[in-house]
């Protein structure tokens, strides 16, 4: 008999051994699977968030906006920027500025176009661009005048936007020659 518990012993610790073994190959899988699953992902799909990439360099870059009454010299603090970017799968163009760099009645104005690149100059129809102006507590968004301006890149993450053209929206005018340097965004 004490052949059979002996050969029962040795049995149950092969046995427990090799299920050790195959709960620690199953183990040494997981791991592996998880540690090569795991890591950052470049996808460009994800939503609700906007990382504007105010990295040092963008913000001490001197932007700047003459836009009839409303100016900002050449300044770290002047809030311009243009953008070239994607939206719902259409390519847009724009540029804003805003004054929130001083203590005096907002002054807000954002422009933007359907367009795959920043081009050398435009001159659009009411309808075929989006404006919008808030100046202190009022906010215009339409226009009978045309949308003509000429952008030139400036070779240091910046360009100039000048208009060539008047154009009136409720009850702020931006005249020809108008100027504003913005930086590219991102």
């Amino acid at each position: 008999m004490d052949f059979f518990n002996n050969c029962h012993a040795k049995y149950t610790t092969l046995l427990k051994a090799i299920k050790m073994k195959y709960i620690y190959i199953c183990l040494i899988s997981i791991l592996f699977y998880l540690t090569a699953c795991s890591g950052d992902s470049s996808s460009s799909t994800e939503t609700g968030y906007v990382d504007p990439y105010l990295t040092s360099e963008k913000t001490v870059a001197l932007k700047s906006y003459t836009l009839g009454s409303q100016s900002c010299s050449s300044s770290k603090s002047c809030g311009a920027i243009i953008f070239q970017g994607t939206l719902n799968d259409s390519n847009y163009v724009g540029f804003a500025v805003n004054d929130k760099h001083d203590a005096s009645p907002d002054f807000n104005l954002k422009i933007y176009w359907q367009a795959s690149s920043i081009p050398s100059s435009v001159d659009l129809a009411p309808g075929n661009f989006t404006i919008k102006i808030i100046k202190g507590t009022s906010e215009y968004t339409s226009t009978t005048d045309n949308l003509k301006l000429t952008i030139a890149d400036q070779g240091d993450g910046t360009y100039l936007i000048t208009f060539t053209g008047n154009i009136t929206v409720g009850s702020v005018s931006i005249n020809s020659g108008s100027t504003i340097r913005a930086y590219k965004y991102p």
